[in-house]
């Protein structure tokens, strides 16, 4: 199944949303047009957790075993990826169960902000996002720019 979302083919937007008192997280109906009754959820970067569709999370798999097992980097990089990473049911109330660990391993309390980020959605922690934002922010255009000057 290829993410579609409108138009665009891309998971877009930023909701607000609380995990339960048994670690349930409703996801955006947004979203879960564009993803499988199974998704992957992984342990990210910079803190927050990440779900891919089968396809995407075929994709993440191809692209880490192009590289080569015999550079410890590749091995290491292997391993923290996919011991982080756990298949995971869409309930018939559109919520799925984010493991303890997961939930450890972003700092994720209660209260979550859930973006897409194109091919994946990203679950942070309010308080660890907010942080994100507000430095990220003041730094976009410079960040594109410096983006540009690496493909020039």
């Amino acid at each position: 199944m290829c993410i579609k979302v409108g138009e665009s083919g891309m998971l877009l937007g930023k909701f607000k949303h609380s995990i339960d008192n048994k670690n349930r997280l409703v996801l955006p109906a947004k979203f879960l047009l564009q993803l499988d009754k199974t998704i992957y959820l992984s342990k990210g970067f910079d803190g927050c957790l990440e779900i891919r569709n089968g396809d995407e999370f075929k994709k993440r798999y191809e692209e880490l075993s192009k590289l080569s097992e015999n550079k410890k980097d590749t091995r290491d990089a292997s391993r923290v990826y996919f011991m982080n990473t756990q298949e995971i049911k869409i309930d018939s109330a559109k919520r799925i169960l984010i493991p303890n660990d997961l939930l450890n391993a972003a700092d994720i309390k209660s209260t979550v902000i859930i973006i897409g980020v194109g091919n994946k959605v990203e679950i942070w922690d309010e308080k660890r996002f907010n942080a994100f934002e507000k430095n990220i922010t003041p730094m976009y255009e410079q960040i594109v720019e410096r983006l540009e000057d690496k493909n020039d």
